[in-house]
């Protein structure tokens, strides 16, 4: 159990897996092993997983499995599992789809080590909303842990707290430790910008410090590294975010990070014969299957033999912008692609995935390659968080409120 750390990072869980064996060369899996993040790397870059009951029920194949051995070994994970219900599935609803009963039961069914109690957003689409998301959050809460408390589950209850204010986070906060909550999850806070999140924290701090108790409190949805020595001082002790997993494919300018932020753009070489716009140009005429191929073939053997320096940079980039703009979008990546090139950044990371496949990671092409990149991103990042919050602890230079106003 990792508890005993001041801060801890879970990764939200969106069936991240790929193919353990994967043949990049002829771009195909060879044994049909699945594995995660943490079954590549020694250490799982990441203290604990959120896996939420809206995204696992959104495959019943998913669902039947982690009904039948539990959460913990669907995974294969033997760290904490947080569980939440995934409140932005059902924004738009008037209400949850989701009972407290059903959420409490849940969790202890399928061997969840935290469970957050049923809430309902409160953002800005919703704000007119925002008093009934308020109360209905709160009755949830109060339900849950009853149900908790009389059923004797095993798992730990957390408390969902919803706001749109410093003073009405503060007083969901103070809600729930009447209740009993001793850990409190921060929701609604996942768009907002910096200082919104540190007033929310702050209004969750004044409560939990008038309380003179020991409280936990998760913050669903935000990581900035450059806040660290705030959230750390107004109490957060867990988070999550995907965000430095997604964005290996998610936008063009930054999916691939190195230690302190630096970004790479991936280089795009789609695959001929499942991009979309392949299929358009193929049903239009304009080239052919076997013109497509060669030119999938002559780009992804020319990034291979620049790895060895087999081929400079201008053909390399010739080739790859040409086929860019037949297949990719119309922005122009040359400068970013060059700078990636040049630079050469898997070279300079010496993590499982940079050291086994290579320039690969580096290229925007198909799931394990993305996701794989993904992983990496998100070993990176939990390398910098370590590294940040042990500068904070022993007296670095630490962010402060004002620093962002």
């Amino acid at each position: 159990m990792t508890d005993d750390k001041p801060m801890l990072y879970f990764i939200p869980w969106w069936d991240d897996f790929v193919d353990l064996n994967y043949d990049f060369i002829h771009d195909e899996p060879t044994d049909g092993i699945k594995v995660t993040s943490h079954q590549i790397y020694e250490r799982a870059p990441y203290d604990g997983i959120l896996a939420s009951k809206m995204k696992i029920e959104d495959n019943m194949k998913t669902m039947t499995r982690i009904e039948s051995v539990g959460i913990h070994e669907y995974l294969g994970f033997d760290g904490p599992v947080f569980g939440d219900c995934g409140a932005y599935g059902y924004i738009k609803e008037d209400m949850p789809p989701i009972s407290t009963n059903e959420i409490a039961d849940y969790y202890q069914r399928l061997g969840f080590d935290y469970g957050v109690s049923v809430d309902h957003l409160i953002v800005k689409s919703t704000e007119d909303q925002k008093h009934r998301r308020f109360e209905l959050t709160l009755k949830n809460a109060e339900e849950f842990i009853q149900r908790h408390e009389s059923k004797g589950y095993d798992y730990v209850p957390v408390g969902a707290a919803q706001g749109w204010d410093p003073a009405s986070y503060k007083s969901a906060t103070k809600s729930l430790l009447d209740m009993g909550y001793e850990y409190i999850a921060v929701g609604g806070l996942t768009r907002s910008q910096t200082p919104v999140v540190l007033a929310a924290l702050n209004g969750v701090h004044e409560a939990i410090l008038k309380s003179k108790r020991r409280v936990r409190v998760h913050l669903f949805g935000v990581a900035r590294l450059n806040a660290i020595g705030d959230l750390l001082r107004l109490g957060v002790t867990s988070f999550d975010s995907a965000s430095h997993l997604r964005r290996a494919w998610l936008g063009a300018g930054s999916n691939y990070i190195l230690p302190g932020g630096r970004g790479y753009a991936a280089i795009r070489v789609p695959q001929w014969n499942r991009s979309p716009r392949a299929k358009e140009i193929l049903q239009s005429g304009y080239m052919s299957e076997e013109e497509l191929e060669s030119m999938d073939t002559a780009c992804m053997d020319l990034i291979r033999m620049y790895d060895k320096g087999e081929a400079d940079i201008d053909e390399v980039l010739e080739a790859v912008l040409w086929y860019d703009s037949i297949l990719g979008d119309k922005r122009d990546h040359a400068d970013a692609y060059k700078k990636t090139l040049t630079e050469r950044p898997w070279k300079q990371c010496s993590c499982a995935i940079c050291r086994q496949v290579g320039i690969e990671v580096i290229v925007f092409r198909g799931n394990n390659r993305n996701r794989r990149r993904g992983f990496h991103n998100t070993y990176v990042f939990y390398h910098d968080l370590q590294r940040t919050i042990a500068d904070e602890l022993s007296g670095g230079q630490q962010t402060r409120l004002t620093d962002f106003e």
